[in-house]
């Protein structure tokens, strides 16, 4: 297989992964719509860099191997063309085990607050507010992703609510 055969896949697995972490939300809505109408494969990989659809580590490992497979389509030489998220660079800081990286608010692009994800454990959380959600204005919002492969147990707290078990389904799709 050609190289650059496998960077078409691998963007399109980045981007079912944004559409995954997406919520029904106008903001995630306007961000996965400027991303499906950039006009280049360059201008979707930038603006899905720069979105808080997926976490940074993600966006920016896939990034440098869609580069690294097909430099002529996914070169970094070009900004985007098409108007979409502007998200400063992130801010990676690192404490024993565990990474939080911090990308800045940007209020133009409808994002009210820092976006913050922490990874430790094999976890990682995604914590920032939202402009709007129904009825709400600027709400907190949290997205947990356990990364271990394979079936596995997360248990989750919320409000001193009791733990909650959100089990990951197995490689057939069945609940462990």
């Amino acid at each position: 297989m050609n190289p650059t055969d496998a960077a078409g896949p691998l963007f399109e697995a980045l981007l079912a992964e944004a559409q995954q972490w997406a919520c029904d939300d106008t903001e995630d809505q306007e961000q996965l719509d400027a991303i499906d109408h950039a006009d280049t494969p360059r201008d979707k990989l930038a603006l899905l860099q720069n979105s808080s659809l997926v976490p940074s580590h993600l966006a920016s490992a896939i990034a440098e191997a869609l580069v690294a497979l097909d430099p002529a389509t996914y070169s970094p030489d070009s900004a985007p063309t098409t108007s979409g998220t502007s998200m400063a660079d992130p801010e990676l800081h690192r404490i024993r085990d565990a990474s939080i990286t911090v990308v800045d608010a940007s209020p133009e692009d409808n994002t009210p607050s820092d976006v913050y994800e922490i990874q430790v454990h094999g976890v990682s959380v995604l914590i920032r507010r939202r402009a709007q959600w129904g009825p709400a204005s600027d709400v907190p919002y949290v997205h947990i992703e356990d990364q271990n492969e394979g079936p596995s147990l997360l248990l989750v707290e919320v409000n001193n609510g009791g733990e909650h078990e959100h089990p990951r389904p197995s490689a057939d799709g069945a609940a462990t």
